[in-house]
């Protein structure tokens, strides 16, 4: 309980993404973890499967079955070819146990001993992304955990609080660091203002793509047909086909196992109930339901950052639209236009506007105004001292003899 506990405080979400990464790193890989541990503790603790033995089976005998049938796959046999209308004309349908032997191998289960290991494998994919993702910004130097906590809502309800965390989240975005010999560093020349958001896209699709692959691993673990598995069990379950019909996470199976008895090879043949595979239809289905959600989510997400990262229109309208708020002179005029141009070509650039679409994301348009009009002032400001224009002033009136 320790280290589910241990596990799950350390997949706690962070605002260095949007919602849809927090989807799949904190609340997907929360979900896998808990189903692991519940069907592992229900493996060891609980009976996972029973099975119905002869009179002559003894002590030792039976743990062994036991224990062989539950570590080897067993097979799914149903009992009648249709279900029969009334207990009289049972015998007429009963369908025998082939006694091939490749027959009972082509009907053989083998998921259920793997499950545990299979949702923490799976836990572990769904969390590589966001790991991926906070060794590439730390490493560039830009601490964007720490932009976004400090531009959340909660961190800036009071207004000096908030003037001040600008001011100084203003200065570190500004900040010009030295380029040193490490690959990163050459790398974030090369991309020259696209390296955060570059990284940040290329994440993106590892989840994305993590979630569609899910699907089908999940699917090829339980040796299904079809890739909507998940919505026919769910189907068949409202209509009342149980799994005697259906076949799907069978409670009764048939296990062979071999004995040497003086030399003779004595083959077994018995029934068992796989009462773990009552859990393990719920939590598969649900998962099903669950790992579409997330698909999709993912997948608009990342066309929606892929969009708005490197579609410059789209940039320049949402700080245009920011500035236009705090100071609607900026729309009015031509060289007020340039000047905004060049605040987002020079200033910000595209990983600047991208820190402020995820601060906009995780603090709200009002936290994130507040960064703009601050960045917007350094700028005009910086800009006056290099007799770039005669007097910047963002707030107020602006005359029309100075066209701005």
């Amino acid at each position: 309980m320790n280290i589910v506990q241990g596990l799950l405080g350390a997949i706690s979400p962070l605002p260095d993404g949007d919602l849809s990464d927090r989807l799949n790193y904190a609340y997907t890989t929360t979900v896998l973890v808990i189903s692991s541990a519940f069907i592992t503790g229900w493996s060891f603790v609980g009976t996972p499967i029973q099975c119905w033995f002869p009179a002559y089976y003894k002590g030792w005998w039976i743990e062994y079955a036991l224990d062989y049938c539950y570590v080897q796959n067993t097979y799914f046999l149903g009992f009648t070819e249709v279900k029969p209308n009334n207990y009289w004309d049972i015998a007429e349908h009963i369908i025998p146990i082939p006694k091939n032997v490749t027959e009972r191998d082509e009907k053989q289960i083998g998921y259920y001993q793997w499950v545990p290991f299979i949702l923490a494998l799976q836990a572990l994919m769904f969390f590589f992304p966001v790991v991926l993702w906070r060794s590439i910004y730390n490493s560039s130097g830009m601490k964007v955990k720490a932009i976004c906590e400090t531009c959340s809502l909660k961190a800036n309800m009071d207004p000096t609080d908030r003037s001040k965390n600008m001011n100084v989240i203003a200065k570190f975005l500004t900040y010009e660091y030295e380029i040193s010999d490490h690959v990163g560093a050459k790398l974030r020349r090369f991309l020259k203002g696209n390296y955060l958001t570059t990284a940040y896209i290329l994440v993106k699709a590892v989840f994305a793509l993590n979630a569609v692959v899910q699907f089908f691993m999940v699917k090829y673990m339980l040796g299904t047909s079809s890739i909507f598995w998940g919505l026919e069990v769910a189907n068949d379950l409202v209509a009342g086909r149980e799994w005697q019909e259906t076949g799907n996470f069978p409670r009764v199976t048939m296990c062979d196992f071999a004995v040497r008895v003086l030399g003779n090879l004595h083959r077994h043949t018995v029934q068992c109930v796989l009462m773990i595979n009552m859990f393990n239809e719920k939590i598969f289905v649900f998962l099903w339901f669950w790992l579409a959600a997330v698909a999709v989510c993912s997948l608009i997400s990342f066309i929606y950052w892929t969009t708005t990262s490197f579609v410059k229109t789209k940039s320049t309208h949402m700080v245009s639209n920011y500035l236009e708020k705090i100071d609607p002179t900026t729309a009015q005029s031509p060289r007020r236009k340039a000047l905004v141009r060049r605040f987002i070509d020079e200033k910000l650039r595209n990983d600047g506007v991208f820190l402020l679409r995820l601060v906009a994301s995780n603090g709200g348009d009002m936290v994130a105004c507040d960064l703009v009009s601050q960045l917007w002032n350094d700028f005009v400001a910086e800009s006056a001292r290099r007799s770039d224009i005669e007097r910047p002033l963002l707030k107020g009136p602006v005359e029309e003899e100075d066209d701005f």
